[in-house]
């Protein structure tokens, strides 16, 4: 099939954001495997929700006719850029949010060391981190980033609709393949800045919001 499409198939290796270096000429897939390869914790996201078990594929062309219904989301880069982001203290609130508590996986808050070092060295190594930044100083942005995405505490109004944003930069951000991937709150269109994992895995572009919009059917 994708021969007749002009375009190559590859399959993510280590994480699911490199699906995001789909191009003009290759569509990537992940499979179930990849979301707990590396980003154990991270991946409970998808390995606790009803998408546990199917393949993620970004194409950049639109696929045959028959394949119409496995169509999730479309996304696009946005020129979006948020006049302020969250206080502490409304992360705070953010974080105690109902849905969050609801809809956060049992694993998801239990961090271990090896996240703190892993991160620290990934993070440093990559200059998004400086050295005196660690886990502890961006726990909070962590969590709140998912509870917003799943509370829509924090919004811009695109269209008419209230979309929930990424509140924090690149640096305080982790696992935004929960939103591009479209596991949270599935059916809210998102606009979703990169983890530092996507920008190294999948390539993906710093300070760039994704526009996800799912295909409602």
């Amino acid at each position: 099939m994708f021969k007749t499409l002009h375009i190559k198939l590859a399959g993510s290796k280590l994480t699911p954001c490199e699906t995001l270096r789909t191009s003009k000429t290759k569509a990537i897939y992940a499979a179930p495997s990849v979301f707990n390869r590396i980003c154990v914790r991270q991946g409970s996201w998808y390995t606790e929700s009803e998408r546990k078990g199917k393949y993620l594929l970004l194409s950049p062309v639109k696929l045959p006719d028959e394949f119409a219904r496995f169509l999730d989301a479309r996304i696009s880069e946005s020129d979006f850029a948020p006049n302020k982001l969250p206080t502490k203290d409304e992360l705070m609130e953010i974080v105690e949010s109902i849905e969050y508590k609801e809809q956060r996986p049992k694993q998801w808050e239990k961090k271990t060391i090896i996240d703190a070092v892993l991160f620290k060295v990934l993070f440093t190594v990559n200059r998004y981190w400086g050295w005196g930044e660690n886990l502890k100083i961006y726990w909070l942005n962590h969590r709140a980033n998912h509870a917003n995405f799943v509370s829509n505490k924090v919004t811009t109004e695109i269209d008419g609709e209230k979309v929930p944003y990424t509140i924090c930069e690149n640096a305080g951000v982790c696992s935004s393949c929960v939103e591009f991937s479209n596991i949270a709150n599935k059916n809210q269109r998102k606009l979703v800045r990169a983890c530092p994992g996507s920008i190294t895995f999948g390539g993906a572009k710093k300070d760039i919001f994704l526009d996800v919009k799912p295909v409602r059917q």
